[in-house]
């Protein structure tokens, strides 16, 4: 796509699940993280693709922000290992999402949205995209694949996102979404235990 890239509307069409976990995540006001999990071949990886191409979307209008030379870096879309998520993960971006509404640039490849943000891809198994996020400054996170990964991973994440990203003299709140198949992991003590035990009392 050459830069005179157009603004170009699609369709989304949301499972009843997805549905409730996109409007989770349209909490606007504060810091919010979700983990959506599933069995394989549930619609995870294209749920958190049309995430994050909306996201995209939802800060461009929210926050005004114009067409740029060097569009703003938004956010970071990736698996523990890189080599996967370009196999898997962003194989099934490019089938969820119109090649007409973004481009990509580099390698490891940016997402451009609009000419306006852009979005890191990558692994956390490099060291180059671990000293990146010591200074990176995110209003979104999409982790694929969450129970390959680490409490401490996560961590990173987190640090770089939560109310790390400035548009146009407001913070953003940020938003991280995590999906993974059913695990024994720190996930579940993370995510899910917390909530069993309330339920309980």
């Amino acid at each position: 796509m050459n830069p005179t890239q157009k603004e170009i509307d699609f369709e989304v069409e949301f499972s009843q699940k997805q549905t409730q976990a996109y409007d989770f995540l349209q909490q606007n006001d504060i810091a919010v993280e979700l983990l959506y999990g599933g069995a394989k071949y549930g619609g995870k990886s294209w749920f958190g693709a049309d995430f994050c191409y909306l996201e995209a979307v939802r800060l461009i209008r929210e926050y005004n922000i114009s067409r740029q030379t060097h569009p703003i870096p938004i956010g970071w879309m990736g698996r523990k290992v890189g080599k996967d998520f370009y196999g898997t993960t962003f194989e099934t971006w490019k089938k969820a999402i119109p090649p007409g509404v973004y481009r990509l640039k580099g390698n490891p490849p940016e997402v451009i949205i609009e000419n306006r943000v852009k979005y890191l891809t990558g692994g956390l198994d490099r060291t180059e995209t671990i000293n990146k996020f010591n200074s990176a400054e995110f209003g979104v996170y999409f982790l694929d694949q969450a129970e390959e990964t680490t409490e401490e991973d996560i961590a990173l994440l987190r640090a770089a996102t939560f109310w790390r990203l400035s548009l146009n003299g407001r913070k953003v709140p940020g938003k991280g979404l995590l999906t993974a198949n059913p695990a024994q992991c720190w996930l579940k003590r993370e995510f899910i235990d917390p909530y069993a035990d309330a339920g309980s009392n």
